[in-house]
């Protein structure tokens, strides 16, 4: 099998790319929605029973926020995950097979299938993936570059963990994709793997990344990650909405969003609180361990909208850089083919 040929950085990937650049293009998104507009479109104060498909739902500060805080309750919704949704890829297949008319999953991961046709439109930036790339201290590397030919574990291969970090070596004119030895590994085995030094690195994502960092600070160190520089301001997991059930209660989007986007801001100013909520699920992140993660994360700011178009329109040009869309394509086309402002439609 041939290897895609890179297509050459388009401008808005060199702009990203760039660090000054970058940092004003994060700036002004972040200014943009620093003081939100009244939307136009209002809940219309119905009762509305929705299901959604949202990965490791049990983890998610914003989704436990909107639960336990009563922000779905405020616009009337009552809102059931789906069980047994691990990742992004968990998520749209729940979608296509109409088990929900809502999903939440990596923009990287809903690019693939919009571009092959899947019916649905992005409608909310919802947080970052807060994504690690954590190095064996004892294998000497130091720089990605140093990963070439090396051994790392991913313990989602379904995940967008190794597509960002691919991304993000291409940038710099390394080809991950080909020249890492890409292991797939059950995260409960990644610890002793790096004992074994059979592994050099492992790529994940919170809070599985979080806690092997924390547990092994003499094993593993973090040497790239999503939650610094420009990448900190970029969104990751995106909620979207099938055509179909859109167009029979476009109403049923704006609320979801609403209350959502009134849980993310109560996330930023309530970290602890918000900890607490997401440690009462999970027995191996205990409370403490669970705020200074999210301490440690980028703050939580929904992207709607023309910011949301925007940073669609970054994520179809990177898309590019490693040929999984055609040089052609126009990506900001593209970002407004694939997404909706439910909120001022």
């Amino acid at each position: 099998m041939s290897t895609p040929v890179p297509s050459p950085i388009s401008r808005r990937a060199l702009l990203w790319g760039a660090g000054g650049c970058a940092a004003v293009g994060g700036v002004v998104v972040l200014t943009h929605h620093s003081r939100p507009r009244t939307p136009r479109k209002q809940p219309d104060g119905v009762y509305r029973k929705l299901k959604i498909a949202w990965p490791e739902a049990a983890m998610s500060p914003v989704l436990a926020a909107a639960q336990e805080k009563s922000f779905f309750a405020q616009y009337n919704l009552d809102v059931d995950p789906l069980p047994d949704i691990h990742n992004g890829q968990d998520a749209l297949e729940a979608l296509v097979q109409q088990k929900t008319a809502y999903a939440l999953a990596p923009a990287l991961t809903w690019l693939q299938h919009l571009h092959a046709g899947l019916p649905a439109r992005l409608i909310m930036g919802v947080q970052s993936g807060s994504r690690r790339l954590l190095v064996r201290r004892s294998s000497g590397i130091t720089r990605l570059d140093q990963l070439m030919g090396r051994n790392v574990a991913v313990p989602d291969q379904n995940a967008a963990d190794k597509l960002f970090f691919c991304i993000m070596m291409r940038r710099k004119g390394m080809d991950a994709l080909n020249h890492i030895n890409w292991i797939d590994l059950p995260i409960q085995q990644i610890e002793q793997a790096l004992h074994d030094q059979k592994i050099d690195a492992v790529v994940t994502h919170d809070p599985d990344a979080w806690t092997l960092l924390q547990n092994n600070p003499d094993l593993l160190y973090e040497l790239v990650g999503s939650d610094t520089g420009h990448y900190a301001a970029r969104t990751s997991l995106i909620l979207g909405v099938a055509d179909t059930a859109h167009e029979a209660d476009p109403t049923a989007a704006t609320a979801l969003v609403l209350a959502l986007r009134d849980a993310a801001l109560w996330v930023n100013t309530h970290r602890d609180d918000a900890a607490t909520l997401i440690a009462d699920n999970a027995a191996d992140l205990p409370a403490a361990s669970a705020r200074n993660m999210l301490r440690n994360e980028p703050v939580i700011r929904p992207l709607l909208g023309h910011g949301l178009r925007e940073q669609i329109a970054q994520y179809c040009d990177e898309l590019q850089l490693v040929g999984m869309l055609a040089d052609g394509e126009d990506s900001a086309a593209l970002a407004r083919h694939y997404t909706l402002n439910v909120l001022h439609e």
